[in-house]
């Protein structure tokens, strides 16, 4: 969970949307690389990777069904974080390791996120530098107010608050969309930064959303550059796959770009 104030309403413009109704948008063909289950719930996650003749086409979470039971709840419950392994050969893309993130009261009731939802971190930097996002470590108030360069950034995206004072712990700061949602939140996709990278890539939707079993696709908006050279999506999709008795989330369409 991060506490923050939007500058502006989060969101995708329609016109970058496409809902598809009762048809699949991601792949249910077995996946080339499976990292291992973790616990989430009454049932697992896993990160999964594909390739397209050794080269990465997509990256993105496999959630069972009973996942979405037995979570923590109630007036007291907080955020809880589930770690989730990347599989070694899916280290062809930039992503370093994943990370769910449950919100049963969700944030920032004033700006429509105060839904039980999930957040899927795709961090790209590793875990030793996340540790470092910490007000008692030494030079934080330098390295939490150096902003990457907006080109970076997708068009459009603006830090959701001040960055000395709204950088989550061991997280980073949050960017997002300031154009108008067209809809209440059921999903959205975050950025974030620390210390003048681009860090994480971030997709929330609710609870009550998923159990609808959508089948949801969006373009993504990109930067004008990247930091790191590597593959990177231009899709996000939540799809039901009925067989497995699982949602898929999937950050897909990966395209290679160097650094620059």
């Amino acid at each position: 969970m991060f506490t923050r104030r939007i500058l502006a309403i989060v969101g995708t413009a329609a016109a970058s949307v496409l809902l598809v109704s009762g048809t699949a948008v991601a792949s249910h063909a077995p996946p080339d690389a499976v990292g291992p289950a973790s616990a989430i719930g009454n049932g697992t996650a896993h990160v999964f990777q594909r390739f397209d003749d050794g080269v990465p086409v997509a990256i993105g979470v496999r959630i069972d069904a009973a996942a979405l039971d037995g979570l923590p709840e109630g007036p007291l419950a907080g955020s809880r974080e589930y770690p989730l392994q990347v599989a070694d050969r899916a280290r062809a893309t930039p992503v370093d390791h994943v990370t769910m993130d449950w919100n049963p009261h969700g944030h920032n009731p004033e700006h429509g996120f105060d839904r039980p939802h999930f957040d899927v971190h795709f961090y790209l930097v590793d875990r030793a530098m996340l540790m470092q996002i910490d007000p008692l470590a030494p030079g934080y108030l330098d390295r939490a107010t150096r902003l990457p360069d907006q080109k970076y950034l997708p068009e459009g995206y603006a830090p959701t608050d001040d960055p000395l004072t709204g950088t989550t712990m061991h997280m980073g700061l949050h960017w997002a969309d300031s154009h108008p949602r067209p809809h209440e939140f059921t999903e959205t996709v975050l950025h974030g930064s620390w210390d003048g990278r681009h860090i994480f890539i971030e997709p929330m939707f609710t609870r009550d959303w998923l159990l609808t079993h959508p089948s949801h696709e969006e373009t993504l908006p990109q930067p004008q550059a990247y930091q790191a050279s590597g593959h990177y999506p231009t899709t996000f999709s939540v799809d039901w796959d009925a067989d497995a008795q699982q949602y898929v989330v999937e950050l897909g369409g990966l395209a290679y770009h160097d650094a620059g």
